[in-house]
């Protein structure tokens, strides 16, 4: 499966979220997790029977190899994998308002720094957004006794209805209506099975209820096919699992329940705090009995919960074949062996201009230059050149424009391609006759099937890569997944931001802290500038320097580009360690944060004077070169100039990416 613990969370901003470092890893590697809700802590049982039944539960968890993920709130901030002080503040602090959360209550609880215990529909939330598949408790919520008029009904039945996760539990509270709460899953389409019981429904304190079940499972084998079953829907499946003892007979329940409603409604209590306040009365008449049965429960549903988690993970490792992307563990081998670029690829014509331009509407004399080109493809293009295994993942057309394209890869993997019946990108490029880039026009609109969908199929190559490497020609949704993704799997990610019209499109969002390299020209530097305007600068500081001495103008002219840079250089350097900002004719700028908290900031400037044929691709092949050098471990300078002497060879070829970089990493 694959999780965002940056910014996918679809029902929590990222910095509201935390998700402990067992269950992370749990989650990257595919383990079984159970998740465990907290209301049960805070409004369930009294202190300290509920932190030592939950520190219970977690204890039978992780005897079945199986990693328990507690759920709650803590100063307005979710906790995924609570550790005991946390579990003991919620259990008995008295100094902070604790809520019980439901789905409702996160954006309350979340923007006033409160604690909460979450409920099985607050957990269900949770889990759903990381992932997890599996979740113990003791009894869901339902349909209230006289629901039928009140319409006091449980949110947790509707969250079961929107996740595909088995919830293990004793079935449905015995407080409630659970002939109506049975109805109630049936129509809102959720699967509603008892383990071992012969069909009979539990009813939480004891074994039947009085109803029935359509389908009664015997063993953890046939409770994990149930839920492998439920993947291609959005509804979970409760399994009811029955009281292992009864400690109390139904009756005394029944009328201990009947007594505890007329309580309520004499003492006018209403909506969520009807079921803790019934709870407690029922465990006051019933002298603890009651809640001894609920301790006992709670802890047979997570030894019976961790055996159907080991189970199912077990199934998934061998047989599944479905959609649920990267959830079976594959035969994905970590060679780290192939890069990948993800970006566009176009047919460029080339025109220069070879006289003095002026767009007055005479004819001016020029040279058109076809070419295959596209950020992208020219780093796909150039580092397959230096004799890297490059897997290319783009879009062309099936016309002659795409042919011409793969044609010129033929040292490139280019089987993850997608070819589609759209034209193939092209782009007009006006050259001044000093062969600077005065304006281009193009048509792009192929490359917006470079689609998440597109990136998930071809999953396995990015498994496979040491580093990735996006263009700005690929859409925002496609790029949060490829760096969220990266992430997780610790690989790193090049970012060349292509054009000031595309150059933000990752600082939109917090995709962007996630990046390795970014590699901007100074224009494309300014719109990400403007993007992150309300960005907080880190007071880092900063040494100047000229690699190599240089001479007093090349000092100043660094030192310009620098001081105007370095207020987003210095917002970008908190998250980003290596920022490139490629200067054209006046060479590059490198800044990078230092192990002392100090930024370097260094001026390279070009290889020497020259008259260009072509500036087309000369930024494309100094990426390319730097990347070379990083992906065979050379020191930060010398990437910087096996790229600088590419982008020189790049500058005296009419093509993008000159053959003469071939097999030649060093250049």
């Amino acid at each position: 499966m694959y999780i965002n613990f940056r910014c996918m969370y679809r029902c929590f901003s990222s910095n509201s979220i935390d998700v402990a470092l067992e269950v992370r890893n749990a989650l990257k590697n595919r383990k079984p997790i159970i998740a465990l809700e907290s209301a049960v802590v805070t409004h369930g049982l009294p202190y300290p029977h509920n932190v030592d039944t939950a520190l219970e539960m977690e204890k039978i968890i992780k005897s079945n190899d199986v990693v328990p993920a507690t759920i709650g709130v803590i100063d307005g901030r979710v906790k995924v994998g609570m550790t005991p002080e946390q579990l003991n503040i919620l259990g008995m602090d008295p100094k902070k308002k604790t809520v019980k959360v439901s789905r409702r209550d996160f954006p309350y609880v979340l923007s006033q720094g409160l604690n909460g215990g979450t409920t099985v529909s607050g957990t269900l939330v949770v889990a759903k957004s990381l992932g997890i598949k599996f979740f113990v408790t003791g009894g869901i919520g339902g349909v209230h006794r006289d629901g039928q008029n009140s319409l006091d009904i449980s949110a947790d039945l509707l969250e079961l209805s929107r996740c595909a996760i088995m919830v293990i539990s004793a079935g449905v509270k015995s407080i409630l209506d659970i002939g109506r709460t049975l109805e109630y899953l049936e129509t809102v389409g959720v699967c509603v099975a008892s383990y071992n019981s012969k069909g009979e429904f539990p009813a939480f304190y004891t074994k039947e209820s009085g109803y029935k079940t359509v389908c009664d499972v015997t063993s953890p084998s046939e409770a994990a096919g149930l839920l492998e079953q439920c993947q291609n829907t959005d509804s979970g499946v409760l399994l009811a699992v029955p009281i292992p003892e009864e400690k109390i007979q139904k009756a005394d329940i029944d009328l201990a329940v009947e007594n505890a409603l007329q309580l309520c409604n004499k003492q006018g209590i209403t909506g969520k705090n009807v079921t803790p306040f019934i709870l407690s009365e029922v465990s006051r008449v019933t002298k603890g009995v009651s809640m001894e049965s609920n301790i006992l429960l709670l802890k047979n549903n997570a030894m019976v919960g961790s055996k159907i988690a080991m189970e199912y993970y077990s199934k998934m490792s061998t047989n599944y074949n479905g959609p649920w992307i990267l959830s079976q563990p594959t035969t994905h081998k970590k060679k780290k062996n192939s890069p990948v670029v993800i970006g566009g690829s176009n047919v460029d014509y080339v025109l220069q201009v070879k006289e003095d331009l002026k767009l007055d509407g005479r004819m001016l004399a020029g040279d058109l230059q076809r070419a295959c080109g596209g950020v992208g493809r020219n780093l796909a293009d150039a580092l397959g050149l230096f004799g890297h295994d490059i897997c290319f993942l783009s879009v062309v057309g099936t016309d002659f424009n795409g042919e011409l394209i793969l044609s010129s890869l033929g040292h490139v993997k280019t089987d993850k391609m997608l070819l589609t019946d759209k034209p193939t990108s092209w782009c007009m490029v006006l050259h001044s006759e000093e062969g600077d880039c005065v304006s281009c026009i193009g048509d792009m609109s192929c490359h917006q099937q470079i689609t998440v969908d597109m990136i998930k199929k071809n999953v396995d190559s990015l498994y496979q890569s040491p580093l990735v490497v996006l263009d700005g020609n690929v859409g925002e949704d496609t790029m949060r997944f490829v760096i969220e993704f990266c992430n997780e799997e610790n690989i790193p990610v090049y970012f060349e931001p292509t054009d000031i019209a595309v150059a933000a499109k990752p600082f939109n969002s917090d995709a962007w802290k996630g990046l390795s390299f970014i590699s901007p020209n100074i224009k494309e530097l300014q719109c990400i500038s403007d993007v992150l305007k309300g960005q907080e600068r880190v007071s880092y500081p900063v040494r100047v320097s000229v690699n190599g001495g240089g001479g007093d103008g090349e000092f100043d002219v660094g030192r310009d580009i620098m001081n105007s840079s370095k207020d987003v250089v210095c917002k970008l350097i908190s998250h980003i360690p290596v920022i490139m900002v490629t200067l054209g004719d006046k060479g590059l700028l490198m800044a990078t944060k230092q192990s002392d908290d100090t930024v370097s900031m260094v001026h390279f400037p070009p290889a020497k004077p020259m008259s260009p044929v072509s500036v087309s691709g000369a930024g494309d092949c100094l990426c390319a070169g730097y990347i070379s050098g990083i992906l065979q471990g050379k020191p930060q300078e010398e990437c910087v100039a096996i790229g600088l002497r590419a982008a020189t060879r790049a500058l005296m070829s009419h093509l993008p990416v000159p053959p003469s970089l071939i097999h030649n990493k060093n250049i």
